[in-house]
């Protein structure tokens, strides 16, 4: 079956060369169709009198007909040298060109629903870690998009127990990626979501809506913006991350500095990214890694995150500066303190866009 842009370009050369050959012939009768065809049925058609249909549908039938037997038809090494079909087969190709390109770039409507959730099937599972895995899930369409805005956030929920339980997740894709989104998820013992996500086989769906959230990033919204992620709140944290480094120096020249905090070294999530980040992009990125239990041969941070690694490792407060931070309860509450001590501005209990401190 014939996809969306083989019907448009059949659609397009249709129009481009009816339109065109009808023109050429009320301009100039006789040039490229049979002197006996009347298209002032056209002219008829759109104001000076009515036209029975039938008739009318004769003549269209008529005209093309023999206009395309014409056109299309070569009987010899000098038919290429006639200018009138060679004139109008370009300009019918090109104007199907352009329009199968415009086409081809015209991104589809978001899926998402800020107020109902929808289904979508999980495609493919890659296990990052013993518990942890990146999850994809299918659109509709091949070309739809998810539709969340970068800093922002979806809602996972599933019928578990009875009742509707749901958590917020931040897709580690972006509208870039076409047909599917990503999520990275780790599964704990006592998660609700987590497990029911991580048990789900190919073909099985969640629901999904959104998005909501009250930050939403903006190119150049900040000259230096300093991340403290612990765990799964690395997720936020990339997907703003890629937006800035993929997108020109010249368009964003915003510097990240990231802290990311993590149990053991296997916790770390997309460190293989991370990394590859930093070493293509040095002034513009880099990750600073603490480990409460640091194995054989760790060289980065040891510990919880102190005052000394953030005034080490990150921007300190001025105007342009901005902090954001996503991780368990606990390092939010004593990275808000440590902040404070350095001189930024205290985090708000619901933070804000525009605030100089914002947690997710």
């Amino acid at each position: 079956m014939p996809n969306s842009l083989q019907l448009v370009f059949v659609a397009s050369s249709v129009v481009s060369f009816t339109s065109t050959a009808a023109l050429v012939n009320y301009f100039f009768p006789g040039y490229l169709f049979p002197s006996n065809i009347n298209f002032d049925y056209l002219l008829e058609l759109v104001g000076r009198k009515p036209v029975p249909p039938a008739t009318f549908l004769e003549q269209i039938q008529m005209s093309l007909s023999e206009s395309l037997k014409e056109l299309f038809t070569f009987n010899g090494p000098s038919d290429l040298l006639q200018a009138d079909k060679m004139l109008l087969m370009a300009f019918t190709g090109v104007v199907a060109v352009a329009i199968v390109g415009w086409m081809s770039t015209k991104q589809r409507k978001p899926v998402l629903d800020p107020k109902e959730y929808a289904d979508y099937p999980l495609v493919e599972k890659v296990v990052i870690s013993p518990n942890t895995a990146l999850y994809r899930f299918g659109l509709p369409r091949p070309d739809d998009i998810l539709g969340v805005p970068i800093g922002q956030h979806i809602t996972v929920a599933a019928e578990i127990g009875g009742k509707i339980v749901a958590r917020s997740y931040t897709p580690t894709s972006s509208d870039d990626d076409k047909g599917h989104f990503d999520l990275v998820i780790k599964t704990y013992e006592q998660g609700n979501i987590s497990k029911f996500v991580g048990n789900l086989k190919i073909g099985q769906t969640i629901k999904v809506k959104g998005p909501k959230g009250q930050f939403r990033y903006a190119p150049n919204m900040a000259s230096h913006i300093n991340m403290l992620a612990g765990g799964t709140g690395i997720t936020p944290m990339y997907q703003i991350i890629t937006h800035i480094l993929y997108s020109p120096a010249s368009t964003d020249n915003t510097k990240i500095h990231l802290i990311y905090a993590n149990q053991a070294k296997e916790d770390i999530l997309l460190k293989l990214e991370l990394d590859e980040l930093a070493a293509r992009h040095k002034g513009r990125f880099d990750v600073h890694y603490v480990l409460e239990r640091p194995g054989e041969g760790w060289t980065g941070g040891v510990g919880y995150v102190t005052k000394d690694m953030i005034k080490q490792k990150m921007a300190g407060y001025e105007e342009g500066v901005k902090t954001l931070m996503c991780g368990p309860p606990p390092m939010i509450n004593a990275m808000k303190k440590n902040l404070v001590d350095l001189g930024f501005p205290p985090a708000q209990t619901i933070s804000k866009a525009d605030d100089a401190v914002f947690a997710f």
